[in-house]
Protein backbone atom coordinates (compact mmCIF):
# COMPACT_ATOMS: atom_id res chain seq x y z
CA UNK A 1 0.00 0.00 0.00
CA UNK A 2 1.11 3.55 -0.92
CA UNK A 3 0.88 6.24 1.56
CA UNK A 4 1.75 10.18 1.73
CA UNK A 5 2.38 12.42 4.69
CA UNK A 6 1.38 15.80 4.59
CA UNK A 7 3.58 17.37 7.10
CA UNK A 8 6.76 16.60 8.70
CA UNK A 9 7.07 18.96 11.69
CA UNK A 10 6.68 18.09 15.56
CA UNK A 11 4.03 15.67 14.63
CA UNK A 12 4.83 14.23 11.24
CA UNK A 13 8.82 13.81 11.93
CA UNK A 14 7.71 10.79 14.56
CA UNK A 15 4.83 8.98 11.95
CA UNK A 16 7.29 9.53 8.95
CA UNK A 17 9.95 7.84 11.71
CA UNK A 18 7.62 5.06 12.55
CA UNK A 19 6.53 4.39 9.46
CA UNK A 20 10.10 4.93 7.48
CA UNK A 21 11.80 2.73 10.25
CA UNK A 22 8.94 0.11 9.96
CA UNK A 23 8.82 -0.21 13.78
CA UNK A 24 6.83 -3.00 14.96
CA UNK A 25 5.43 -6.09 14.25
CA UNK A 26 2.75 -4.59 11.84
CA UNK A 27 5.09 -3.08 9.42
CA UNK A 28 7.04 -6.34 9.44
CA UNK A 29 3.35 -8.07 8.26
CA UNK A 30 2.18 -4.97 5.89
CA UNK A 31 4.16 -3.67 3.01
CA UNK A 32 3.43 0.25 3.57
CA UNK A 33 5.41 2.34 1.41
CA UNK A 34 5.73 5.90 1.94
CA UNK A 35 5.38 7.63 -1.94
CA UNK A 36 5.14 10.84 -0.76
CA UNK A 37 5.94 13.52 2.18
CA UNK A 38 5.01 16.86 1.63
CA UNK A 39 7.18 19.53 3.06
CA UNK A 40 7.19 23.74 2.89
CA UNK A 41 10.53 23.80 0.94
CA UNK A 42 12.96 21.05 0.43
CA UNK A 43 15.51 23.17 2.57
CA UNK A 44 13.04 21.20 5.13
CA UNK A 45 13.81 17.47 4.01
CA UNK A 46 16.00 16.07 6.72
CA UNK A 47 17.86 13.93 3.91
CA UNK A 48 17.92 13.78 0.17
CA UNK A 49 15.57 10.88 -0.65
CA UNK A 50 13.09 11.04 -3.85
CA UNK A 51 10.20 11.28 -1.70
CA UNK A 52 10.23 14.59 -0.72
CA UNK A 53 8.00 17.55 -2.50
CA UNK A 54 6.64 20.73 -2.30
CA UNK A 55 3.90 19.90 -4.72
CA UNK A 56 0.43 19.19 -3.47
CA UNK A 57 -1.21 17.84 -6.74
CA UNK A 58 1.95 15.15 -7.06
CA UNK A 59 -0.39 13.62 -4.08
CA UNK A 60 -3.86 14.83 -5.04
CA UNK A 61 -3.57 13.38 -9.04
CA UNK A 62 -1.77 9.95 -8.07
CA UNK A 63 -4.33 7.13 -8.13
CA UNK A 64 -1.92 4.73 -6.61
CA UNK A 65 -2.07 6.75 -3.08
CA UNK A 66 -5.22 5.21 -0.96
CA UNK A 67 -3.97 6.78 1.91
CA UNK A 68 -3.21 10.41 2.78
CA UNK A 69 -1.80 11.12 6.53
CA UNK A 70 -2.69 15.44 7.01
CA UNK A 71 -0.45 16.22 9.90
CA UNK A 72 -0.10 19.68 8.70
CA UNK A 73 -2.03 21.63 10.82
CA UNK A 74 -1.92 24.62 8.36
CA UNK A 75 -4.79 26.69 7.05
CA UNK A 76 -4.49 24.76 3.90
CA UNK A 77 -5.08 21.70 5.53
CA UNK A 78 -9.33 21.93 5.71
CA UNK A 79 -9.04 22.10 1.59
CA UNK A 80 -6.29 19.76 1.21
CA UNK A 81 -8.21 17.01 3.15
CA UNK A 82 -11.26 17.79 1.18
CA UNK A 83 -9.49 17.46 -2.29
CA UNK A 84 -7.67 14.22 -1.41
CA UNK A 85 -11.05 12.84 -0.12
CA UNK A 86 -13.17 14.02 -3.78
CA UNK A 87 -9.91 11.78 -5.17
CA UNK A 88 -11.23 8.89 -2.97
CA UNK A 89 -8.01 8.97 -0.91
CA UNK A 90 -8.58 7.87 3.03
CA UNK A 91 -7.38 10.68 5.33
CA UNK A 92 -6.09 10.26 8.96
CA UNK A 93 -5.71 13.44 10.50
CA UNK A 94 -4.90 14.42 14.14
CA UNK A 95 -6.27 18.11 13.10
CA UNK A 96 -8.78 19.27 15.70
CA UNK A 97 -9.20 22.76 14.43
CA UNK A 98 -10.15 21.34 10.80
CA UNK A 99 -12.57 18.45 12.58
CA UNK A 100 -14.16 20.80 14.62
CA UNK A 101 -16.14 22.97 11.93
CA UNK A 102 -16.34 20.44 9.62
CA UNK A 103 -16.68 16.73 11.12
CA UNK A 104 -19.95 16.14 9.77
CA UNK A 105 -19.22 18.03 6.43
CA UNK A 106 -15.88 16.20 5.98
CA UNK A 107 -17.70 12.42 7.33
CA UNK A 108 -20.18 12.42 4.73
CA UNK A 109 -17.96 13.46 2.46
CA UNK A 110 -15.97 10.53 2.93
CA UNK A 111 -18.76 8.61 2.54
CA UNK A 112 -20.10 9.76 -0.09
CA UNK A 113 -16.87 8.77 -2.41
CA UNK A 114 -15.82 5.48 -0.68
CA UNK A 115 -13.40 6.25 1.89
CA UNK A 116 -12.85 6.58 5.40
CA UNK A 117 -12.09 9.63 7.80
CA UNK A 118 -9.84 8.50 11.06
CA UNK A 119 -9.07 11.10 13.92
CA UNK A 120 -7.65 9.41 16.53
CA UNK A 121 -5.32 12.11 17.72
CA UNK A 122 -7.19 14.95 17.35
CA UNK A 123 -8.17 15.10 20.94
CA UNK A 124 -6.37 13.26 23.86
CA UNK A 125 -3.08 12.71 22.29
CA UNK A 126 -2.42 8.99 22.56
CA UNK A 127 -5.76 8.08 24.46
CA UNK A 128 -8.14 5.82 22.62
CA UNK A 129 -10.79 7.95 23.33
CA UNK A 130 -12.44 8.45 19.43
CA UNK A 131 -12.41 4.36 18.89
CA UNK A 132 -13.95 4.14 22.13
CA UNK A 133 -16.66 6.09 21.67
CA UNK A 134 -17.33 4.69 18.02
CA UNK A 135 -17.54 0.96 19.86
CA UNK A 136 -19.49 2.41 22.70
CA UNK A 137 -22.04 3.72 20.30
CA UNK A 138 -22.43 0.13 19.08
CA UNK A 139 -24.32 -0.98 22.24
CA UNK A 140 -25.04 2.69 24.21
CA UNK A 141 -26.37 5.99 24.34
CA UNK A 142 -23.86 8.16 25.57
CA UNK A 143 -25.65 11.55 27.16
CA UNK A 144 -22.15 13.07 29.19
CA UNK A 145 -18.56 13.78 28.49
CA UNK A 146 -16.34 16.00 30.71
CA UNK A 147 -12.18 15.65 30.68
CA UNK A 148 -9.07 17.06 31.30
CA UNK A 149 -8.56 17.44 27.42
CA UNK A 150 -5.34 19.77 27.45
CA UNK A 151 -2.31 19.46 29.05
CA UNK A 152 -0.87 22.99 28.66
CA UNK A 153 -3.80 24.20 31.54
CA UNK A 154 -3.36 20.85 33.25
CA UNK A 155 0.48 21.70 33.85
CA UNK A 156 -0.03 25.35 35.14
CA UNK A 157 -2.68 24.59 37.65
CA UNK A 158 -0.87 21.34 39.37
CA UNK A 159 2.66 23.27 39.37
CA UNK A 160 0.92 26.18 41.07
CA UNK A 161 -0.58 23.13 43.44
CA UNK A 162 1.92 20.84 43.89
CA UNK A 163 4.93 23.19 43.12
CA UNK A 164 3.45 26.22 44.98
CA UNK A 165 3.53 28.34 42.19
CA UNK A 166 1.82 31.61 41.00
CA UNK A 167 0.00 31.61 37.72
CA UNK A 168 2.60 33.38 35.89
CA UNK A 169 5.72 31.12 37.42
CA UNK A 170 3.70 28.19 36.55
CA UNK A 171 2.98 29.37 33.02
CA UNK A 172 6.69 30.17 32.18
CA UNK A 173 7.53 26.48 33.61
CA UNK A 174 5.39 25.19 31.23
CA UNK A 175 6.76 27.00 28.27
CA UNK A 176 10.45 26.14 29.13
CA UNK A 177 9.62 22.42 29.33
CA UNK A 178 7.78 22.60 26.10
CA UNK A 179 4.55 22.00 27.47
CA UNK A 180 3.02 25.75 26.28
CA UNK A 181 3.21 28.11 23.45
CA UNK A 182 5.11 31.15 23.72
CA UNK A 183 1.00 32.69 23.06
CA UNK A 184 -0.26 30.20 25.40
CA UNK A 185 -3.89 32.08 24.84
CA UNK A 186 -5.81 29.06 22.91
CA UNK A 187 -4.91 27.17 26.11
CA UNK A 188 -5.61 29.13 28.64
CA UNK A 189 -8.42 30.77 27.63
CA UNK A 190 -10.03 27.47 26.60
CA UNK A 191 -10.13 27.86 22.70
CA UNK A 192 -8.18 24.15 22.47
CA UNK A 193 -10.62 22.21 24.74
CA UNK A 194 -13.94 23.66 22.79
CA UNK A 195 -12.80 22.78 19.91
CA UNK A 196 -11.60 19.00 21.52
CA UNK A 197 -14.66 18.60 23.18
CA UNK A 198 -17.34 19.66 20.13
CA UNK A 199 -15.58 17.08 18.38
CA UNK A 200 -16.25 14.01 21.26
CA UNK A 201 -20.09 15.61 21.78
CA UNK A 202 -20.46 15.19 17.68
CA UNK A 203 -19.27 11.43 17.60
CA UNK A 204 -20.98 10.65 20.63
CA UNK A 205 -24.84 12.39 20.25
CA UNK A 206 -24.51 12.52 16.07
CA UNK A 207 -24.72 16.27 15.83
CA UNK A 208 -23.39 19.13 14.86
CA UNK A 209 -21.83 20.84 17.60
CA UNK A 210 -20.77 24.49 16.84
CA UNK A 211 -18.09 25.50 19.12
CA UNK A 212 -18.68 29.29 18.95
CA UNK A 213 -22.24 28.39 20.94
CA UNK A 214 -20.13 26.83 23.63
CA UNK A 215 -19.74 28.53 27.17
CA UNK A 216 -15.93 28.71 27.35
CA UNK A 217 -13.94 30.59 30.70
CA UNK A 218 -10.19 30.98 31.05
CA UNK A 219 -8.17 30.52 33.99
CA UNK A 220 -5.75 33.58 33.32
CA UNK A 221 -7.35 34.94 36.58
CA UNK A 222 -6.76 31.85 38.48
CA UNK A 223 -4.61 32.36 42.50
CA UNK A 224 -2.87 30.10 44.96
CA UNK A 225 -4.90 31.87 47.36
CA UNK A 226 -8.31 30.46 45.85
CA UNK A 227 -6.57 27.38 45.25
CA UNK A 228 -6.28 27.12 48.58
CA UNK A 229 -9.50 28.37 49.64
CA UNK A 230 -11.16 25.04 47.34
CA UNK A 231 -8.43 22.54 49.90
CA UNK A 232 -10.03 23.90 52.57
CA UNK A 233 -13.72 22.63 51.17
CA UNK A 234 -12.07 19.11 50.34
CA UNK A 235 -12.16 19.95 46.88
CA UNK A 236 -9.24 20.13 43.93
CA UNK A 237 -9.11 22.81 40.94
CA UNK A 238 -9.25 21.22 37.37
CA UNK A 239 -9.75 22.97 34.11
CA UNK A 240 -12.59 20.88 32.64
CA UNK A 241 -14.81 20.62 29.47
CA UNK A 242 -18.07 18.83 29.56
CA UNK A 243 -20.71 18.57 27.31
CA UNK A 244 -24.51 17.23 28.27
CA UNK A 245 -27.84 16.29 26.30
CA UNK A 246 -30.41 17.95 28.36
CA UNK A 247 -34.10 18.03 27.40
CA UNK A 248 -32.79 17.53 23.56
CA UNK A 249 -29.74 20.10 23.76
CA UNK A 250 -26.66 19.77 24.01
CA UNK A 251 -24.91 22.01 26.72
CA UNK A 252 -21.14 22.45 25.92
CA UNK A 253 -18.86 24.19 29.08
CA UNK A 254 -15.32 24.57 29.26
CA UNK A 255 -14.61 26.19 32.67
CA UNK A 256 -12.71 25.87 36.35
CA UNK A 257 -14.46 22.85 38.27
CA UNK A 258 -13.94 21.88 41.85
CA UNK A 259 -13.59 18.35 42.30
CA UNK A 260 -13.55 15.93 45.54
CA UNK A 261 -10.03 15.76 46.45
CA UNK A 262 -10.74 12.16 46.93
CA UNK A 263 -11.84 11.86 43.89
CA UNK A 264 -9.63 10.21 41.02
CA UNK A 265 -10.05 13.22 39.04
CA UNK A 266 -8.05 15.04 41.20
CA UNK A 267 -4.97 13.03 40.81
CA UNK A 268 -4.79 13.79 36.73
CA UNK A 269 -1.76 15.77 37.02
CA UNK A 270 0.87 17.75 35.11
CA UNK A 271 0.60 16.98 31.56
CA UNK A 272 -1.92 14.02 31.84
CA UNK A 273 -5.47 14.25 30.35
CA UNK A 274 -8.45 12.39 31.40
CA UNK A 275 -12.02 11.86 29.43
CA UNK A 276 -14.81 10.61 31.58
CA UNK A 277 -18.25 9.65 29.60
CA UNK A 278 -21.60 8.25 30.98
CA UNK A 279 -24.34 6.29 28.94
CA UNK A 280 -27.39 4.58 29.71
CA UNK A 281 -25.47 0.94 29.93
CA UNK A 282 -21.89 1.70 30.31
CA UNK A 283 -22.87 4.14 33.17
CA UNK A 284 -19.93 5.90 33.88
CA UNK A 285 -16.53 4.76 32.20
CA UNK A 286 -12.82 7.00 32.38
CA UNK A 287 -10.04 6.84 29.57
CA UNK A 288 -6.03 8.26 31.14
CA UNK A 289 -3.20 8.89 29.75
CA UNK A 290 -0.66 11.93 28.24
CA UNK A 291 -2.11 13.96 25.91
CA UNK A 292 0.53 14.83 23.70
CA UNK A 293 4.09 13.84 22.43
CA UNK A 294 4.97 10.42 21.11
CA UNK A 295 1.89 9.53 22.51
CA UNK A 296 0.36 11.25 19.66
CA UNK A 297 2.64 9.63 16.70
CA UNK A 298 1.24 6.41 18.03
CA UNK A 299 -2.32 7.20 18.00
CA UNK A 300 -2.07 7.90 14.66
CA UNK A 301 0.14 5.30 13.17
CA UNK A 302 -2.53 3.04 15.24
CA UNK A 303 -5.23 4.63 12.47
CA UNK A 304 -3.29 3.37 10.10
CA UNK A 305 -3.59 -0.81 11.50
CA UNK A 306 -7.30 0.41 12.01
CA UNK A 307 -7.32 1.18 8.39
CA UNK A 308 -5.53 -1.78 7.44
CA UNK A 309 -7.31 -3.92 9.15
CA UNK A 310 -10.51 -2.75 7.26
CA UNK A 311 -12.02 -1.02 10.85
CA UNK A 312 -15.11 0.77 9.81
CA UNK A 313 -15.93 3.32 12.38
CA UNK A 314 -19.57 3.35 13.73
CA UNK A 315 -21.11 6.54 13.05
CA UNK A 316 -24.22 7.88 15.17
CA UNK A 317 -27.35 8.50 12.82
CA UNK A 318 -27.95 12.35 12.70
CA UNK A 319 -29.82 14.48 15.26
CA UNK A 320 -30.53 17.62 15.32
CA UNK A 321 -30.02 19.28 18.71
CA UNK A 322 -29.41 22.40 19.56
CA UNK A 323 -26.20 24.01 20.81
CA UNK A 324 -26.15 26.11 24.20
CA UNK A 325 -23.37 27.67 26.33
CA UNK A 326 -24.69 27.42 29.76
CA UNK A 327 -28.35 28.21 29.93
CA UNK A 328 -29.58 24.99 31.44
CA UNK A 329 -27.67 23.43 34.41
CA UNK A 330 -28.19 24.32 37.80
CA UNK A 331 -24.39 24.34 40.41
CA UNK A 332 -22.98 25.72 43.41
CA UNK A 333 -20.05 27.55 42.82
CA UNK A 334 -16.72 29.19 44.48
CA UNK A 335 -16.49 32.89 43.32
CA UNK A 336 -14.44 35.56 43.60
CA UNK A 337 -16.56 39.23 43.36
CA UNK A 338 -16.25 42.56 42.89
CA UNK A 339 -18.94 44.48 44.15
CA UNK A 340 -21.71 43.45 46.96
CA UNK A 341 -22.50 39.83 46.61
CA UNK A 342 -25.73 39.31 47.62
CA UNK A 343 -25.62 36.64 50.76
CA UNK A 344 -28.58 35.02 50.01
CA UNK A 345 -27.27 33.19 47.79
CA UNK A 346 -24.41 32.02 49.99
CA UNK A 347 -23.63 28.89 51.70
CA UNK A 348 -20.44 29.77 53.54
CA UNK A 349 -17.63 32.28 53.26
CA UNK A 350 -14.04 30.48 52.40
CA UNK A 351 -11.11 33.11 53.16
CA UNK A 352 -13.34 35.43 51.31
CA UNK A 353 -14.23 33.39 48.56
CA UNK A 354 -18.25 32.99 48.09
CA UNK A 355 -19.16 29.28 48.27
CA UNK A 356 -22.89 29.61 46.36
CA UNK A 357 -26.32 27.31 47.44
CA UNK A 358 -27.25 25.90 44.34
CA UNK A 359 -28.00 28.37 41.77
CA UNK A 360 -29.68 28.09 38.30
CA UNK A 361 -27.71 29.47 35.16
CA UNK A 362 -29.57 32.91 35.19
CA UNK A 363 -28.21 33.27 38.56
CA UNK A 364 -25.22 32.75 37.86
CA UNK A 365 -25.08 34.57 34.68
CA UNK A 366 -26.28 37.66 36.22
CA UNK A 367 -23.05 37.49 38.77
CA UNK A 368 -20.69 36.69 35.82
CA UNK A 369 -19.98 40.56 34.65
CA UNK A 370 -18.86 41.39 38.64
CA UNK A 371 -17.08 38.13 39.22
CA UNK A 372 -13.03 37.75 38.73
CA UNK A 373 -12.58 34.31 39.03
CA UNK A 374 -15.11 30.97 39.90
CA UNK A 375 -14.80 27.17 39.90
CA UNK A 376 -18.14 25.11 39.60
CA UNK A 377 -18.37 22.04 42.12
CA UNK A 378 -19.07 19.12 39.70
Amino acid sequence: MKIALLGNGNIGRPVFDIIYNKEGKFFKDNNIEIKYVLIKSMDEAPFEAPFFTTDFTKIENDPEIELVFEIMGARVSYDFIKRCILKHKSIITANKAVIADHFTELENLAKENGVKLFLEAAVGGGIPIISTLHNNNLVNNINRIEGIVNGTTNYIITSMEKDNLSYDEALKKAQKLGFAEADPSADVLGYDMVRKISILSQIAYGCEVDHNKAYVYGITNITKEFMNAANKIGKTLKYIASSEIIDGKVEVLVEPCLVDSDDIVASVNYEFNFIRYFGDHSQKQLVYGKGAGPATANAIVNDLRLYVAGYDPYIVPYRDLEVIGNSLSKGVYLIEYNGIFDMNLVDKVVDGYYLTKEIDSTTFNNLLPNIKFYAKCI
